[in-house]
């Protein structure tokens, strides 16, 4: 596996217009990504150039890219809920063995706006009420726990529809789990248990996917995130140690060595 770029998702702001009848209004901050869920209610939403007019209700969700102009209104019998995340997105490009500059993303390819089933509705309710409840004093660890949820969400967006071949499905999921929850504990028992797969069929999708192993595709993905800490923080070892899933400061600078033939300490100093 080759990172050629590493995503970084940055929370602007958490806002809940609540359900008053007949409410109206537009789109304010209009300078950043947003994600509107309605949790209740029915209401009419139009949108420039052509001043489109969608209907929308319990259950859609909206992403709506910067510089996006929206009119909101509610209905007056049956007034919205709409639960409203405001965040950037960035890419770390790496290139020429070296991190670049953070790059601003205009856009994400996402649905611009998707009725859920009720089932699905359920689950996506979750990821919100977990985006809204992130409470660490940490701001580190608040930014880790979004990162890991809003990347969960954004991906269950742009796959809702379930692969077909079970052993693929798996695979697609233990991947994504690594790609997002890097910084947890990991036992491939577990893991295989979680997605309905054998240890060895797990391990045999991941060689023929990407050319390594489980362990190893988890472990290349803890460099790349470790390397990108030391960059582009100032955060001391002991807290990249735990961002990206070592029990400890001496154990992290034990693996970072034998991955990069460089201690952490060495590698910040030589490229930052």
């Amino acid at each position: 596996m080759e990172n050629k770029a590493h995503r970084i998702y940055h929370l602007r702001l958490t806002y809940e217009k609540l359900p008053v009848p007949g409410w109206k209004d537009i789109r304010n901050t209009v300078d950043v990504h947003s994600l509107y869920w309605i949790m209740s209610g029915e209401g009419e939403f139009s949108y420039s150039p052509e001043e489109k007019s969608i209907k929308v209700k319990t259950g859609t969700l909206l992403y709506l890219k910067p510089g996006f102009s929206l009119t909101m209104s509610s209905s007056v019998d049956q007034p919205l809920y709409i639960r409203m995340l405001l965040f950037d997105a960035f890419d770390v490009p790496y290139e020429q063995q070296a991190w670049q500059k953070p790059v601003y993303l205009d856009t994400l390819h996402l649905p611009f706006i998707k009725q859920y089933s009720q089932e699905q509705a359920i689950w996506i309710h979750e990821q919100f009420k977990q985006l809204w409840s992130i409470q660490s004093m940490d701001p580190h660890e608040r930014q880790a726990e979004f990162q890991y949820l809003l990347s969960r969400l954004l991906h269950y967006m742009r796959d809702t529809n379930a692969l077909t071949d079970p052993y693929m499905k798996a695979f697609e999921q233990a991947k994504f789990w690594m790609e997002t929850c890097y910084n947890r504990p990991l036992k491939m028992e577990e893991l295989a248990r979680s997605f309905h797969i054998s240890v060895s069929q797990l391990r045999k999708m991941f060689v023929q996917h990407t050319g390594l192993p489980p362990k190893e595709y988890l472990n290349r993905i803890r460099n790349e995130k470790a390397k990108t800490l030391l960059l582009l923080t100032e955060e001391p070892m002991k807290a990249i140690a735990s961002a990206c899933g070592f029990t400890d400061e001496f154990h992290f600078s034990k693996m970072f060595r034998a991955w990069n033939e460089v201690s952490p300490a060495r590698f910040r100093a030589l490229y930052k």
